[in-house]
Parts: C-alpha cells; sequence; structure tokens
C-alpha cells in the first residue's frame, strides 16, 4: 500500500459489518488445529515449496513464528489462524483494518512498515518474514540473512489484483501449513460476491469510492481508479467505477480537490474517514462546491466503516461489499 496513508492516535472502532464477528467465530472453533493438518490441510512437518515474485521459496517445514511487514499479510495470517510474532505498525492495525480478528498486543512492533527495524525482528528469532515487493528493495538482502523471505506483489497485474490478492493468501497458507482453510475462506468469498452481484442484478450503478483525511487542517480526497483493488472488488458484484482520473500512486487512486468531483456528482459515493479526521463531515461541509454536487444535494453519499481497508486480504474484501450493499440495497 502507499507509503503516505495517515497515520493516527489508537482507537478501538465498532464494526459495522459481520465479516470480523464471523471470523472471530470461525477461528475460535478452529482452534489451535489440529495435529494432522495445522488448521488447514497441509502436513504440520517436512519441507514445503512457496510461490512468490522470485519464483520458490522452500521451507523446511511449515513456519510457526512469521514477522509480516504489510498489513494486508498480517490480515491473512489472522484469518489463517497464525498470528504474526512481529508485524510492521502492530499498533495501528486495529484502527485502520476492521475486517477479521483483531491483532493482539502481544505481537511485537518491529517498526514502519517502510522502515522496519531489523534488530527487533531478529529478536524474535523469525522462520519465515513477508514483505510486499513495492517496500522491500532497500533491506531485503538484510532481511534475508535473518530467515526465510516471501516477497509478494500485490499491485500486479493491475487488471486482476482481487486474483493476485487470493493467490498471495493461498501461497501464504501453504507456507504456514494451512492451505484448506484458504481454501475454505476463499470458497466463502466467491459465495459472497455471487449472492451480492443476484441481490443488485439489473441495477447499473455507478460508484465512486472516495477516501478522506486532513492535513495541516486542509482535506485530501482520493478517489480510487480501475486500477485500485478495491473498485475490482466492486465491480466484481456489478457496479461501475464512475471515477475516471488518472493514479497519483501505483496502487491506484488520485489526490483531487473538490472540483474534481463535479465529474462524479450525478453517481452514488462511498466515502472512508477516522470519525476523529473526517473532511466530508467535517471541513467540506462548509464548502460551497462541496454542497452543491449532486451526490450531497440528493443524499448519495454513503459513509462506510472507516475499518474497509482498501488493500486487504479476502476478509477486507468481504467486508468492502457488505458496506456497498448495506449503503446501495439496505434490507
Amino acid at each position: 500500500m502507499p507509503t503516505n496513508v495517515p497515520i493516527r492516535a489508537s482507537r478501538r472502532r465498532v464494526l459495522l459489518g459481520a465479516v470480523g464477528l464471523a471470523a472471530a467465530g470461525t477461528l475460535a472453533a478452529c482452534g489451535a488445529g489440529t495435529a494432522g493438518e495445522a488448521s488447514g490441510g497441509s502436513s504440520s512437518s517436512g519441507s514445503i515449496k512457496v510461490r512468490d515474485v522470485t519464483g520458490t521459496v522452500g521451507l523446511d517445514r511449515p513456519a510457526t513464528r512469521v514477522v509480516a511487514l504489510e498489513w494486508n499479510y498480517v490480515e491473512e495470517l489472522l484469518t489463517l489462524g497464525v498470528p504474526p510474532v512481529g508485524a510492521g505498525d502492530a499498533g495501528t492495525y486495529n484502527d485502520w483494518v476492521g475486517a477479521g480478528p483483531r491483532l493482539p498486543k502481544s505481537v511485537t512492533d518491529v517498526g514502519t512498515r517502510a522502515q522496519p527495524s531489523l534488530e527487533k525482528i531478529k529478536a524474535l528469532n523469525p522462520d519465515l518474514i513477508v514483505v510486499e515487493k513495492s517496500r522491500a528493495s532497500a533491506n531485503l538482502g538484510q532481511l534475508k540473512d535473518i530467515a526465510p523471505v516471501v516477497e509478494f506483489d500485490a499491485y500486479a497485474p493491475k487488471g486482476r489484483l482481487v486474483h493476485t490478492t487470493n493467490t498471495n493468501f493461498t501461497q501464504l497458507a501453504i507456507a504456514v501449513g494451512r492451505r484448506d482453510r484458504a481454501k475454505q475462506v476463499l470458497a466463502g468469498y466467491d459465495r459472497k460476491v455471487a449472492a451480492a452481484k443476484r441481490r443488485l442484478a439489473g441495477r447499473h450503478t455507478d460508484v465512486a469510492l472516495l477516501q478522506g483525511f486532513t492535513v495541516d487542517g486542509q482535506p485530501n480526497i482520493r478517489a480510487y481508479t480501475d486500477n485500485a483493488q478495491a473498485v475490482q472488488v466492486l465491480e466484481s458484484i456489478g457496479l461501475r467505477n464512475a471515477w475516471h482520473g488518472k493514479d497519483s500512486d501505483p496502487s491506484g487512486f488520485t489526490s483531487t480537490g473538490v472540483e474534481g468531483l463535479t465529474q462524479v456528482s450525478d453517481a452514488t459515493v462511498l466515502t472512508i474517514a477516522l470519525p476523529s479526521d473526517d473532511p466530508f463531515d467535517g471541513a467540506l461541509a462548509k464548502n460551497a462546491t462541496w454542497r452543491n454536487l449532486g451526490f450531497v444535494k440528493h443524499h448519495r453519499r454513503h459513509a462506510i466503516d472507516p475499518g474497509t481497508w482498501v488493500w486487504g486480504g479476502p476478509q477486507s474484501n468481504e467486508l468492502l461489499i457488505e458496506q456497498a450493499l448495506a449503503a446501495l440495497d439496505p434490507k
């Protein structure tokens, strides 16, 4: 994900969707897993091979002490029932990523996702480190001196990012001996997509996905493009992206001012913002251009769960679908 996502003070947020609770229940039911399948169907012993952007990474056995340096992989490890022993920006993970089980307080914060502490990682004695390609180049060699490294790329190919996420999730599951658990999660995701498509069939709704925060008191708006995973999730259930701006960031968003939003004035708009830093209901509320936008005047703007993480794993994508349905087809 982009390195310039704002970080705010830790807070506890109540989820609007059912994904987090359902995932926690499933995880509790799985417990620590059975001896034969390590909660996933892969053998809990014996060498395994994991495919990543470098080719194939060999492990002597499924990893149990994992350090994850990007939040999507933290989410996926929690979904698989293998909490990481260390994570980048662990202290603010629960603020921003609302889907799936919560990150335990016992997980060590190994520094920022962009600049993790090699000393803290080494002290954890991990048997696997999971990194995102876009961040890992500066210290990849040093990380490999500590433990085997699996390097994923969440942002390619641009037109198939949900497929990429699900593929990476499966490979991570293999790495930790939880492949069957991954199959269950992805089958549930496919059912969620199919049910949402049926529910929205025939509507042909144009939607824009916006995220807002403030910098030095000024509103900042991100409008997500077709190259964003979150937009591709929405398109998979039959919605159409109304925003056609150029990418300001490789992960698929345009940084725009209020005037730029006139192109989506007639669309339905989903907005994401922390309650403590919400320019849509704050600084923009007095802006004449904002007040005159069609989606504002006609109440087609829907604030969705601020924990809807747009760069997440399968459960974040499920939460986005649930939030879109709650806004567009409340029942």
